[in-house]
């Protein structure tokens, strides 16, 4: 029995499909609220950005800031023009205000994310589809919680789903201008995060393919694709040429770094590729990632780990069901989709992440979920396709005769994918980093009762933040107390930090430390209490 999804866009008029985008953009916007005004402390990555948005504000070297960094700059220019309004209204508090601006970044982004994956996934499949890729992108946990954070994948994935819709509608209209705008986006993109070249790069090769294996007695068709390749690699080349001229490289982040510099096996190591952090800072490590931490050290081992974690980051981004519907989609794609020339970027681009996921997992002992987030993207229509076809072929288990009765007009819902979207919201809902308001409260006691000059040791970088001391690195003349003190911030809790540069309180007590301030977490089952030490400086 074959199972096939309707077709519904032909009694979709072009009014109500923007009514239903409206609604899809308010009910992202509710949730990018509701998180925003429900976050304990900032996402520890996006500390990093907001130093990179201080330092492009306060510098008047901007080339240095760009080429020194170890992020793209992308995100980090958008934090510092949003946190201009922001400290508007915020003017009292330079760490919540940034902590804002860069949410406030990411959540409008995530919100307009919903036109290019719309557009995407009705243009690869139907309205339906298109409608519930959105539902499910925006609001599975494992995606959302990263949208509504300061991070900057929002911005990213508005650039890079904005790029492969113009690359869709492109090769469907043969449209130079939006092989021009395919391109720019794509460059966008890129100067968020490097994984944006993968799209231009894709899209060059299956346009330089459809040239080099068609017919060439079709001179006017390898004219048009012809000039849709120059109109891409200009668009691209537009904003991806200063940057790489200013940098000297094709990336400033070190994993991207040591990924095209190694080709071999190398050993698993800590790096603090998401943030430019202080020697005081040198704890700093990603957050949801799994890390090699085999006793078998062969290459054997290593590789199935390799494969083992890349497979997890979607089960977990996809929120396990939502990996079975992705399945059935994919195997119950009919094969004209697949011919598609866009559609087959959208493949090469997939198939491309997936080897550079595995390469960071094998050569750098660690990947991030936040890594799979484009994947997860492009994965995300075809679990919204497979839960409608999973949906269809139960109808038809009932037979014609009930086409127009109740089981079919409940159908029309989605019932498969209700049951993934129900409980993604209220997990959704959950207050961000709920469990590290000690922290945040322990930075405003130190901005209130430490002196601008006095040194704070976070390897949890929150503390440190909210003292207001990233807004002082570099700068001179600053007070200190007296007699000299710096001040050490401890967590009591079952999780030892064992990848923290962390000291024992037993080792700060025989510095002469004593305990000035803690915060013991009051929310149901987290056992976490935070606690400042102050050190004499001899």
């Amino acid at each position: 029995m074959e199972m096939q999804v309707p077709k519904h866009d032909a009694v979709i008029s072009t009014k109500q499909s923007w009514i239903v985008l409206a609604l899809l953009m308010l009910l992202v916007l509710g949730i990018r609220a509701w998180q925003m005004t429900r976050t304990e402390v900032a996402a520890r990555d996006s500390i990093g950005f907001i130093r990179y948005a201080w330092l492009l504000e306060n510098s008047n070297d901007w080339k240095s800031v760009i080429k020194d960094a170890q992020q793209h700059p992308g995100f980090p220019f958008a934090i510092y023009l949003a946190s201009k309004p922001v400290r508007y209204f915020v003017d009292s508090d330079l760490a919540f205000a940034f902590q804002i601006s860069s949410q406030l970044v990411s959540s409008v982004f995530s919100v307009l994310l919903v036109l290019p994956l719309f557009f995407l996934a009705r243009e690869i499949f139907d309205f339906r589809v298109a409608v519930w890729s959105v539902l499910l992108f925006e609001f599975l946990p494992a995606i959302s919680k990263v949208l509504g954070d300061g991070l900057s994948e929002g911005m990213f994935l508005f650039f890079a789903a904005s790029a492969l819709a113009c690359v869709l509608s492109a090769f469907k209209n043969n449209n130079i201008l939006t092989w021009l705008f395919a391109g720019l986006f794509s460059g966008g993109a890129y100067l968020v995060r490097p994984e944006g070249i993968i799209i231009a790069f894709a899209s060059f090769v299956v346009l330089a393919g459809s040239i080099l294996l068609g017919k060439f007695s079709d001179l006017q068709l390898m004219r048009r694709n012809g000039k849709g390749l120059v109109s891409l690699s200009l668009g691209f080349m537009m904003l991806a040429v200063p940057f790489v001229l200013t940098v000297g490289k094709l990336t400033t982040k070190p994993t991207g770094q040591k990924i095209l510099e190694k080709m071999s096996l190398a050993p698993a190591e800590n790096d603090n590729r998401l943030a430019m952090v202080s020697t005081s800072e040198v704890g700093h490590l990603p957050l949801f990632a799994s890390w090699w931490e085999g006793e078998d050290k062969s290459p054997a081992a290593r590789f199935a780990w390799s494969f083992m974690v890349l497979g997890d980051s979607y089960l977990k981004g996809l929120n396990y069901l939502g990996c079975a519907f992705a399945l059935i989609g994919l195997f119950s794609t009919p094969i004209n989709v697949w011919g598609k020339p866009g559609v087959m970027v959208i493949v090469l681009s997939f198939l491309i992440l997936n080897v550079a996921f595995y390469r960071v997992a094998l050569v750098m002992g660690y990947l991030s979920e936040r890594h799979a987030v484009l994947a997860l993207m492009l994965m995300v229509i075809w679990s919204a396709y497979g839960g409608i076809v999973l949906g269809n072929w139960f109808l038809a288990l009932f037979g014609r005769d009930n086409s127009q009765g109740l089981i079919f007009k409940i159908n029309q819902v989605s019932v498969l994918l209700l049951i993934l979207l129900v409980p993604s919201i209220y997990k959704s809902m959950e207050t961000l980093h709920y469990n590290r308001e000690g922290f945040r409260q322990a930075g405003k006691w130190l901005a209130m009762n430490s002196k601008p000059g006095d040194p704070v040791e976070d390897p949890f970088c929150w503390s440190h933040y909210y003292a207001g001391k990233v807004f002082l690195e570099g700068a001179m003349d600053l007070r200190f107390s007296e007699p000299r003190v710096k001040y050490v911030i401890v967590e009591r809790s079952g999780n030892p930090h064992l990848r923290l540069n962390t000291q024992d309180e037993e080792s700060l007590k025989a510095q002469q430390g004593k305990v000035v301030y803690d915060w013991a977490c009051k929310r149901k089952g987290v056992h976490s209490t935070v606690v400042v030490y102050e050190i004499p400086v001899r």
